[in-house]
């Protein structure tokens, strides 16, 4: 049995080797086909973001068992027969990258619209291989700017108030860029600015989402003086088309070239009051007290206490919100009667208010405090002790002694120039921020130097030497007027006594009434040479009265 156990096992084993050898005479081995594929890149949905210009749009890769090339091409079409292939690069290695601003540059030049998907085509070919496709969908971003086709710098227009609401203006442009399906919002803003200027200065004028625009005579006409013109001057003013386009990424602007013309505005309405209403006066449209001074010249003036984030606005009417004017929304101030926000104020203090209606145009400008700075002191502008005296009511006083031909000019603040105020050049004893001169003083002597924030005046009233009380308590006889005590420059004393009813002035020579002295009826304790009023009395009995030429007052007490 052992024995035969043995052979059966020698005959298996010889049955497995032919076996074996059979197969291996049987089995053909297949090599792989070379290939010159291009990869299918993880992502092919490609967003151009023009504020990361230099990060890669894309990466390729690509496998080629076939050419052997040193160099290979890469080449971008819009339809996947390559019938106009536009290169993209060339490369001795195995991948290809572009950056945002490359490829975008690229897909720009092909006039691609922007913010819209595109389909665009890659291939590769080296030498007479070509390799397969793949298909990236494209979104780039705008470059070329818009172009004004209407009108040219032929045009003309004088405006009119006859019929204020007729179109005056339309201004039409294209926008290569702009596609019907774009993914993304573009506005055009319409900019103006007076000639040559470089828009230094922008007035925006309007926005569209379309690209044609118009506007009217009124409009236009405010916008025009707005920006510096002058009524019944013809004079050029330059235009230009922004347009911005809304991304995840943030705005993104393009500005076209501008075109000139010339165009004539009227002189509008101004009107013949102004009231000031705000969180001020709890928005009381009916109080009379916030009426602005009129120059007479369509520039008013109001001095006000504001405390910090107060807003107000104008009106024409005392009690009436019918053509109130505010803040042009899209043009920091300038005034406008529709559209309009509220003036803000930011921080708390005592302002002047000024609107001019020749500029429609507002400014406020901080007079908590006001020094004197000029020759008289070598033009020190850190010099403290110049500093004027006010009651909050916006009128400063001081006196100052100065020697013929000396100029000065007043501070805001001590040891800065900004915000001078200075004689206005075309009104003789009105003071401005803007191209002021200096005061000049013609003789020598001390005078007391009033500036008034509320009619935009400043006037210099020589100091007397002396001073004498006239009035109901001696028969207003000058000849009998009574000698105060001066006890320190400008200030002068007297104890008197008065009953309810007696008026007095005051005179700086005993006999004369020239050059005489009273209450303001503008400003209650403050004391005027020209336009005074009597001072009155406050009652019965004996009282020191102070007159103050430094703090400009009169006090009875």
């Amino acid at each position: 049995m052992k024995y035969l156990h043995k052979l059966s096992l020698i005959l298996i084993a010889f049955t497995l080797i032919f076996s074996s050898c059979d197969t291996e005479e049987s089995l053909n081995i297949v090599t792989p086909e070379a290939k010159f594929v291009l990869n299918t890149p993880g992502i092919s949905n490609v967003f151009l973001n023009f504020s990361l210009p230099d990060n890669p749009a894309f990466t390729i890769t690509w496998i080629d068992e076939v050419t052997g090339s040193s160099e290979y091409m890469v080449e971008m079409a819009l339809e996947d027969t390559f019938a106009s292939p536009v290169l993209l690069g060339t490369t001795d290695k195995n991948s290809f990258s572009m950056t945002v601003s490359e490829f975008n540059t690229v897909l720009s030049n092909a006039n691609i619209k922007s913010f819209t998907e595109t389909g665009v085509y890659i291939r590769l070919k080296a030498g007479s291989e070509t390799s397969n496709t793949i298909l990236l969908q494209v979104s780039k971003f705008a470059v070329k700017v818009p172009v004004i086709t209407s009108p040219d710098n032929s045009f003309t227009k004088v405006l009119s108030d006859a019929d204020p609401s007729l179109t005056a203006l339309t201004i039409n442009w294209d926008d290569p860029e702009a596609a019907d399906n774009s993914s993304v919002k573009i506005t055009y803003e319409v900019e103006m600015a007076l000639g040559g200027t470089n828009f230094a200065t922008v007035s925006n004028i309007g926005s569209t989402e379309n690209k044609s625009f118009e506007i009217s005579h009124e409009a236009l006409n405010d916008a025009v003086i707005a920006a510096g013109g002058v009524a019944n001057t013809a004079a050029n003013f330059d235009f230009r088309i922004k347009a911005v386009a809304k991304t995840a990424s943030g705005d993104l602007s393009r500005t076209s070239e501008m075109i000139t013309i010339s165009l004539t505005p009227y002189k509008g309405a101004v009107p013949d009051n102004l009231f000031m209403v705000g969180s001020h006066n709890g928005w009381n449209n009916a109080d009379a007290t916030q009426k602005f001074y009129n120059d007479g010249n369509g520039v008013f003036s109001r001095v006000q206490m504001f405390n910090a984030n107060d807003e107000f606005k104008m009106l024409p009417t005392s009690g009436s919100w019918d053509g109130d004017w505010g803040e042009d929304p899209t043009n920091a101030g300038k005034i406008v009667q529709d559209g309009e926000q509220n003036i803000k104020v930011t921080d708390a203090g005592n302002y002047i208010v000024i609107i001019d209606f020749n500029t429609l145009s507002f400014k406020l400008s901080k007079i908590d405090n006001l020094y004197m700075v000029g020759a008289h002191n070598g033009w020190n502008n850190a010099d403290a002790t110049q500093q004027f005296n006010t009651s909050g009511n916006g009128v400063f006083t001081r006196i100052q002694t100065f020697s013929a031909g000396d100029e000065f000019k007043m501070l805001p603040t001590s040891g800065s120039w900004d915000g001078d105020w200075g004689e206005n050049k075309n009104s003789s004893g009105k003071i401005i921020q803007d191209d002021e001169q200096n005061i000049k003083v013609a003789d020598a002597g001390t005078y007391m130097v009033t500036v008034d924030f509320n009619d935009l005046s400043y006037s210099l009233v020589t100091v007397p030497a002396a001073l004498h009380l006239v009035g109901s308590i001696n028969g207003w006889d000058n000849t009998t007027a009574a000698p105060f005590t001066k006890v320190s420059e400008g200030v002068f004393e007297i104890n008197q006594v008065l009953t309810a009813t007696d008026e007095f002035k005051f005179l700086p020579m005993q006999g004369s009434w020239n050059n005489d002295w009273g209450e303001s009826s503008k400003y209650p304790g403050m004391i005027v040479r020209d336009g005074e009023s009597n001072v009155k009395s406050p009652g019965n009995g004996t009282y020191k009265i102070t007159v103050d030429f430094n703090k400009g007052t009169v006090t009875v007490e």
